[in-house]
């Protein structure tokens, strides 16, 4: 979906989004697994101290409630939630003994999970798995500062060796984020196939990690929305936006025992272009601000209210009329359940004068595979209105396309 809800969904996943730039199609979305019936686990938390940055182990307890000997098999990865005071972070635990064993009725099996503790995490941190239908188990241990991080490879410092992978985790782990959704969908009427990749680059933290105050961050962020007239002869692409923007976010920690939440706030300069010449050039640059709320407990049913007002600056000269068609700002509802559940997503906006309404609507059901591990979302789109793409506008579109969403 959009900031908000990939702020309840908490999707910050590198890994996933270098792999959407490679596909130009989006991340592999990943899903949380389910245990077998009469399975439940405990964690237990390493002995040491770990090091930001760096990969540690924990184990899983597997014990089988059962009345009966069962062949069982651990997930391959279980979601899990880092948390430090009010400041939390998505992480995947990936099994490192993923063999099946025999667990007798009572029997118990200690299983070995690797995790990467994020760079701007230390401090005695605690983790929380994310299993549908188990109740969360719970480990804590402390993470040492960043200085003590780095005098653990003075010799590597000061000969100036430095690994390809250690460069890639400094750029990208943490930073390195889903923005708005990434999508592919197909459908009867041309242009038959849309398309959409997004995502945001943290450039600097603007707080200081001050626990007293929200995290503000400056944030790069790049969409690219695309319709393409597949079915048509040589499949030419009839539009395409493009959208880098700058971003100043601020997000509010999620708590799931909370029945209303304040989601934070983004304010943002945005340009938005079909890269076009002549008469089909369009462009127009933005400022926007985008709040939010949530109703209801974040690991159940819950309702996403996101409002955002933009302003138009600089020239419109080849679109002055846009605002009659798309208005000042829009609205974004979401209801679903985002950890393992479907999604109904609704975008709508008005133009000037309260004429010329669009909306959109987003159902999203969670699709899983066990060819090549692969995990995503069935998406049915529904566009009824204008400005679907900048080259036309003032033409009114309705259209249903489905495809999948790699993140919603």
């Amino acid at each position: 979906m959009k900031f908000f809800l990939r702020h309840s969904r908490a999707i910050h996943v590198a890994g996933a989004l270098v792999g959407a730039l490679l596909l130009v199609s989006g991340p592999l979305a990943r899903a949380a697994t389910e245990l077998a019936p009469g399975f439940t686990g405990a964690l237990i938390a390493p002995t040491e101290e770990s090091v930001p940055g760096a990969p540690v182990v924990v184990e899983w307890l597997a014990l089988n409630a059962g009345p009966a000997p069962v062949s069982f098999a651990p997930p391959p990865r279980i979601e899990a939630r880092l948390t430090r005071g009010d400041q939390s972070w998505l992480v995947t635990l990936r099994a490192l003994e993923p063999a099946a064993v025999e667990l007798a009725p009572g029997g118990f099996h200690r299983f070995r999970y690797e995790l990467v503790v994020p760079h701007d995490c230390s401090g005695l941190i605690v983790l929380e798995t994310l299993l549908p239908g188990q109740p969360v188990a719970r480990a804590a241990w402390p993470v040492a500062p960043h200085a003590v991080a780095e005098e653990k490879e003075p010799f590597r410092k000061m000969a100036g060796l430095k690994a390809a992978a250690d460069e890639i985790e400094r750029t990208f782990q943490g930073r390195l984020a889903a923005h708005e959704s990434i999508y592919f969908v197909y459908g009867a009427d041309a242009p038959a196939a849309k398309f959409q990749f997004s995502f945001k680059y943290r450039l600097m933290n603007l707080t200081d990690g001050d626990a007293t105050r929200l995290p503000l961050t400056l944030q790069a962020g790049y969409t690219q929305r695309s319709l393409w007239d597949i079915s048509a002869d040589s499949s030419p692409f009839y539009d395409t936006s493009y959208m880098p923007e700058l971003i100043f976010e601020s997000l509010a920690p999620l708590h799931e025992q909370q029945a209303v939440r304040w989601l934070g706030y983004q304010v943002a300069f945005k340009h938005e272009s079909n890269g076009r010449a002549g008469d089909i050039s369009r462009s127009l640059n933005t400022v926007y601000l985008r709040s939010g709320f949530t109703l209801g407990r974040m690991d159940d049913w819950h309702l996403i209210v996101a409002p955002e007002i933009f302003l138009y600056v600089g020239s419109r000269e080849n679109n002055p009329d846009i605002a009659d068609y798309r208005g000042y700002g829009q609205l974004r509802v979401a209801l679903g359940r985002y950890q393992n559940g479907p999604a109904l997503i609704y975008t709508g906006h008005v133009g000037r004068g309260w004429e010329r309404f669009s909306h959109q609507l987003d159902l999203t059901v969670p699709f899983k595979t066990s060819l090549l591990d692969f995990e995503t979302y069935v998406l049915v789109q529904y566009f009824n209105g204008y400005g679907e793409s900048l080259l036309s506008y003032r033409d009114k579109f309705e259209t249903v396309r489905a495809g999948i969403s790699f993140v919603r």
